[in-house]
């Protein structure tokens, strides 16, 4: 295997990994955030009711002349509560625009931008090879009318071209 198909072939390899390894493993961590996501909005839920039940209960106790300390101690937790489950929804929302819509929405481009990418390099590593493939086949037609001509010299001219853009495709 020549060195420029070691290059040709590592090149592919880190594309090919990028796209086959990483990015699927990107995605599963944008699908555990969504899950986590939907986890605590049921969080949220599970919560209002017992913010509810706190209210309700506070209410209760305010109307009883016994229980009237117990019923404001129960609506300055159900406020504390509010105030917690307040936050949690702005982080809830953060969490969703800033971090799984922006990071779901950059790989899809990155998947699509590595795709045509690759794409890209292997179309044009195709047209150099066979590019070279064409110069040595009129190399080696040049060599064998050379040998056999009168007049090797001749040919001498045209065979220096056509190695200098061998070597120029190589690079």
């Amino acid at each position: 295997m020549s060195r420029s198909d070691e290059v040709n072939k590592m090149t592919e390899n880190v594309y090919k990994g990028i796209l086959d390894q990483f990015n699927p493993s990107l995605k599963n961590f944008v699908t555990m955030g969504k899950h986590y996501e939907k986890a605590l909005t049921g969080v949220t839920v599970a919560a209002k009711g017992y913010f509810d039940g706190l209210v309700k209960l506070g209410e209760l106790a305010s109307d009883s002349q016994g229980s009237k300390e117990l019923g404001d101690t129960l609506f300055q937790m159900a406020e504390v509560h509010r105030q917690i489950q307040v936050q949690l929804e702005d982080v809830l929302k953060l969490f969703h625009s800033e971090l799984l819509s922006q990071l779901e929405q950059k790989l899809e481009l990155d998947i699509k931008y590595l795709t045509a990418t690759l794409k890209k390099y292997q179309s044009e590593r195709k047209s150099k090879s066979e590019s070279i493939v064409r110069c040595q086949s009129q190399l080696k037609k040049l060599r064998r009318k050379s040998q056999g001509s009168r007049h090797p010299n001749k040919y001498g001219d045209r065979e220096m071209q056509v190695t200098s853009i061998q070597q120029h495709h190589f690079v």
